[in-house]
């Protein structure tokens, strides 16, 4: 219903502004007229509002264009803010059921996603095979309740008898499976499907951006904005079959959930003109970390349910007393207790010892783990000493990167990660070159490494042959970031790397003043 329909005549300015209609019969409340479009040099936008007035018969059509207006104008401003998920929605597979937290989103036409509680979706009927997958997506959905008595209708007869309908409608989610396929899925070994899926479907992306300056690299002759933008599902996970049993799922929340960071426009033009998008990037390097993270805990939460060393000290403490009790006692039945108990407390004794052992053991390299492919930067967990340090990361990353270690202080190592947002991913046998970034204190040159983790970032692909030669009397260089090396104006690129230094051996940061890498 427009504002005419209410029962006011009113222009674009309303009945006392510029453009005030005439007051003319109107039609009836509910029924659209031609004014509801707006007039020859305006334009209705669908968000309609009631004009209240004395007099005015208020009925329930009445009530609901108030709850109409409310709602499309807070869905026009949801809108211009971007789809995503703003909190919440976790996801994890427990007991062969799907369970999905509350959270709250905002769709693709500006609509609120908002859940307040749990959902479970049963995982038994799904049939993995044919290179399938599943999206866990979020739609919006309503449903009426709350019974009550209707009292009678205007021009009935209020005494015809009582009928009732209900008077709340619930405005919530329905949170659905959607099958998808990738070819070549099944074909990967299961410890890799993950990394590889969140790999192609990252590409995937990207590739659908569309963007003008991939190849062929033809510009467009026009670069006029779109009538519409598009409208993309809200999804915070998708599911993955790890083998030929049902109940072997694996979860992978970064590969498909986006969180609101960007209104239409900016995602658009980012993706034609060959941009990743912040939200797409930051799930790349969150796919990678938790990927990473959940290999590492997997000692650890079996160590965490058997128990902490120190409540393992003290069940033992408790088992020898036991013991000493046992063996001052002369009948058969404590002899036999004692036995148990000795068998019990050597057990705990290995159990102890084989803990220790593990918290030494170095991480396997990622292509152990199930990585084939790596986000454009990153985090690793590392164990080593700093003496051990670049031999711990490049048995990590393997020997095919052409790996540089620099040191540098955390905010730099945050700007080198955020510089990478548009580079390529790191494939881990495509002989990429890679910065591996020591987070230092201090000064960069003679600081100590911080220890427990370092950063890598695809290093920036650039050559510049011909950089200076068009100025009078200045010589021909290359030097830019990162230390480029010079090379002649138009010669061929120099040998190794196109602007890199090499690595670095092994041992304590380079010395020297100015050394930003």
């Amino acid at each position: 219903m427009t504002i005419a329909e209410s029962g006011a005549a009113a222009g674009p300015g309303g009945t006392d502004g510029p453009g005030a209609a005439a007051a003319t019969p109107t039609a009836p409340a509910g029924t659209p007229d031609e004014r509801s479009a707006g007039t020859p040099d305006t334009a209705g936008g669908d968000i309609d509002r009631l004009r209240a007035f004395d007099g005015l018969f208020l009925r329930a059509e009445h009530l609901n264009r108030i709850q109409d207006y409310a709602r499309e104008f807070g869905s026009a401003v949801g809108r211009s803010g971007g789809p995503g998920v703003v909190e919440g929605f976790q996801v994890a597979v427990v007991q062969g059921e799907l369970k999905v937290g509350g959270g709250l989103a905002i769709d693709a036409a500006g609509r609120p996603l908002r859940s307040r509680h749990e959902v479970s979706l049963p995982l038994k009927d799904l049939r993995p095979g044919n290179d399938a997958f599943w999206w866990v997506e979020v739609t919006r959905t309503d449903w009426d309740y709350g019974e009550t008595a209707v009292q009678g209708l205007l021009c009935e007869d209020p005494c015809a008898g009582p009928t009732t309908n209900r008077q709340y409608t619930a405005e919530g989610v329905r949170i659905g499976l959607t099958a998808a396929r990738m070819t070549g899925l099944e074909e990967q070994l299961s410890p890799n499907r993950r990394n590889w899926l969140a790999s192609r479907l990252f590409e995937a992306e990207q590739r659908d951006d569309s963007p003008w300056t991939a190849d062929p690299a033809v510009l467009p002759t026009a670069w006029e904005p779109p009538a519409d933008y598009s409208r993309p599902p809200v999804r915070v996970a998708l599911v993955i079959p790890v083998g030929p049993d049902t109940a072997q799922w694996v979860v992978d929340v970064w590969a498909a959930r986006r969180e609101v960071g960007a209104p239409p426009p900016e995602r658009w033009w980012q993706g034609r003109l060959g941009m990743r998008p912040w939200s797409a990037y930051a799930a790349q390097i969150l796919q990678f970390q938790a990927q990473s993270a959940q290999w590492r805990d997997t000692r650890t939460d079996a160590a965490a349910e058997r128990a902490t060393d120190q409540m393992l000290k003290e069940v033992e403490a408790e088992i020898g007393q036991l013991v000493d009790r046992a063996g001052r006692a002369r009948s058969g039945i404590a002899l036999e207790m004692r036995r148990s108990l000795e068998r019990a407390r050597s057990r705990i004794r290995d159990q102890l010892a084989d803990d220790r052992a593990a918290v030494g053991l170095p991480l396997p390299p990622l292509t152990e783990r199930g990585f084939g492919e790596l986000p454009p930067a990153g985090y690793l967990a590392v164990r080593s000493d700093p003496d051990l340090l670049q031999r711990e990361v490049r048995r990590l990353l393997g020997d095919r990167l052409g790996l540089s270690f620099c040191y540098a202080t955390r905010a730099d190592i945050a700007e080198a990660v955020q510089q990478a947002q548009h580079r390529d991913r790191i494939p881990l046998d495509s002989g990429a070159e890679v910065d591996v970034l020591v987070p230092v204190g201090g000064a960069v040159q003679d600081g100590a490494w911080t220890g427990g983790w370092v950063a890598f970032v695809r290093s920036r692909r650039r050559y510049c042959p011909s950089q200076g030669s068009d100025r009078e009397g200045s010589e021909p260089t290359a030097a830019g970031q990162h230390g480029e090396p010079v090379a002649a104006p138009d010669g061929p690129p120099p040998a190794g790397r196109g602007e890199e230094t090499g690595p670095a051996p092994d041992g304590p940061p380079p010395a020297g003043p100015g050394d930003d890498r």
